[in-house]
Formats: structure tokens, C-alpha cells, sequence
């Protein structure tokens, strides 16, 4: 995972960064990221098709002397032991994409869309596509799904994955998120905003890029997109349907504050509910901060800490009401 050979320090990030934590996390949650920033990632996979059942695939990764545990909230999902990530690329299973590498935070937000066959689902910025692909998964192949993204790149990286995997079935849209809704106004009953983020789940001491260029700056900026970005998202949401908001951010300029400002002025009438997805290092979001009020349904929201494989996330659910 090092960017290069040196050996860096939870003291090497951002010092702004560090010093602005206690101001959402209490001590316990913290001690739980900085443990987070300074070991290996957790792993975990999941299965992408239903050749094989779980205990089966559990068999044969345990016959091949690696360590695996069914995950009780996700049933398609596996932990493995983190050092063993090299070792399960190299399993037949996942060279021949019966297996996908993939974090348990992402496999939550989808399942907390509570996608069904038949629903019409957009993911608004999709690639690299593995959200998409448990997204077409819980549609049993059954309605639309659109998974938009602004990069040609990204969307060919996304193409190979469902190539890989055999995801069949996904109409792919290159747009800026921005646009769809104008583009796809009232179409769709599930919306994934995996919004793009200053990624603090993912940074780590001894990878410099995942957080040499965090500045508030950045953070403000990504905010305002998000802003954007979720407006769009939810007027593209049929009468009764439901948007999942999600980042792997911690900063709660990009997540609850997202949230109220754009509640405070809807472009469709919508409501927060309740995520009642029975996942680890759930937190209750934040209705207050650094002297700012907002809806007391914000605690609706649900920051993830890292626990038992989980990496640090952010989710909210709204339904459009009419």
C-alpha cells in the first residue's frame, strides 16, 4: 500500500484535518479511525451471481487455507483476513468473477436503497461499478438500470468489471450527474448518489495520496458539487421513491450539512427516513455542529466508524412524498 518507501505517522496527515476531528468524532470513535488510517484495510468480497451459495463458496476458500467468515448483516458478503487480498485474487473464483473485492460500506449503501426486481434504479456517479453490479444483482435482471458517469475513462474501467463479473443489462450514460435532473426528471424509483468526496475513509499513514492534497478548501468546494449533485438526483425520483446520499467522507460539511441545506429548500417534496439496515459502527448523524442547528431528522443519518470490517461512511435516506 505505500506510495513509496518511506514510513509515514498518523502525525504526517493534515495537521488542520487531525485537530478538526473531536468536533464530530468522541474519543472512542476516534481512536477507532486513527487504528483505521494506521493498519492494513480490511477485506472483504462478496458473490456476484448465484452459481454457488455462500457455505459453498466458504468451503472452498477454507479448503484453499483461507481464513473466511460469513457476514450476518450481508448475505452474499465474506470477510477475509486483510494480509490475504493477494491470495484471494488468485483464487479461480475470482479470477472467473464469481467473487468481487469489494468494502462492506459500499455493499451498505445499496442495500439500504432496498432495490427490488422490477424497480427502475439510477446510480448517478457509478464507476467503477461495483455498487452498480449488487445493484442489478438485487434486480434479479429485472428493470432499468442506468449507471451514468461523467468519465470516459472510469466508464471503461466499469465496462471491464461487468465484463468480468457478467453484469448484463445496464444502460450506461456519460453525463455530468449535474444534468439528470432535467435529462431523467421522474423516472426512476431508486436513486445511488455515491457523491464524489474529500475520501477521508479511505486514507492511510503510509499512503500519501489518499490525503496529501485534503485542504478545507477542498472540502468546501466538493461540498458546494454535492449540493448540486443531490438536487439533481432527487428530481429524477418518482412520487414514492427513495435516493440513498452517500459519501466515504467524515467532514460534516459533505454529509449532514449537504443534507439540511438542501432540505431547506427541495426542488421535489421529500422527506429523511429511517435506515434501518442492521450494520456495525453505526452512528446516529448530527443535528448540531460547530453552532449550527438542523432537523432533528438528520439523526436519521448514519455515520459508519470502522468496526468489524466496516470503513468509515456516511448515508441518507430521503423519499420523494409527492
Amino acid at each position: 500500500m505505500n506510495d513509496d518507501t518511506a514510513s509515514f505517522a498518523w502525525t504526517d496527515l493534515p495537521s488542520e484535518f487531525i485537530h478538526r476531528l473531536p468536533d464530530f468524532l468522541c474519543d472512542q470513535d476516534l481512536d477507532a479511525y486513527r487504528a483505521f488510517t494506521e493498519n492494513v484495510s480490511p477485506l472483504s468480497v462478496r458473490l456476484t451471481n448465484n452459481r454457488m451459495t455462500r457455505s459453498e463458496v466458504l468451503k472452498h476458500l477454507e479448503d484453499s487455507g483461507l481464513k473466511a467468515d460469513p457476514v450476518d448483516w450481508m448475505p452474499d458478503a465474506i470477510h477475509l483476513d486483510p494480509r490475504d487480498r493477494r491470495r484471494i485474487q488468485e483464487t479461480k473464483l475470482h479470477s472467473e468473477g464469481d467473487l468481487l473485492i469489494q468494502s462492506l460500506s459500499s455493499m451498505a449503501a445499496v442495500e439500504t436503497l432496498d432495490v427490488r426486481p422490477g424497480h427502475d434504479v439510477l446510480d448517478c456517479c457509478a464507476a467503477p461499478g461495483g455498487k452498480t453490479a449488487l445493484i442489478r444483482f438485487r434486480q434479479l435482471n429485472q428493470g432499468i438500470l442506468v449507471a451514468n458517469d461523467l468519465s470516459k475513462k472510469r466508464i471503461f474501467k466499469m465496462k471491464r468489471l461487468f465484463k468480468h463479473i457478467k453484469v448484463e443489462g445496464v444502460d450506461i450514460n456519460i453525463q455530468a450527474a449535474e444534468t439528470l435532473g432535467g435529462s431523467h426528471a421522474g423516472c426512476f424509483d431508486r436513486v445511488l448518489l455515491d457523491a464524489p468526496c474529500s475520501g477521508e475513509g479511505r486514507f492511510h499513514v503510509d499512503s500519501p495520496s489518499t490525503w496529501h492534497d485534503w485542504e478545507p478548501g477542498k472540502v468546501r468546494r466538493l461540498a458546494k458539487l454535492q449540493q448540486r449533485l443531490l438536487r439533481a438526483a432527487l428530481q429524477t425520483l418518482r412520487p414514492g421513491g427513495v435516493l440513498i446520499y452517500s459519501t466515504c467522507t467524515l467532514s460534516p460539511e459533505e454529509n449532514e450539512l449537504v443534507v439540511s441545506t438542501i432540505l431547506e429548500d427541495a426542488p421535489v417534496p421529500v422527506t429523511l427516513v429511517p435506515i434501518e439496515l442492521e450494520c456495525p459502527g453505526q452512528r446516529p448523524g448530527l443535528a448540531q455542529w460547530m453552532g449550527r442547528s438542523m432537523d432533528d431528522g438528520l439523526r436519521m443519518t448514519v455515520r459508519i466508524i470502522p468496526e468489524r470490517g466496516m470503513t468509515p461512511f456516511f448515508m441518507a435516506k430521503l423519499m420523494r412524498t409527492a
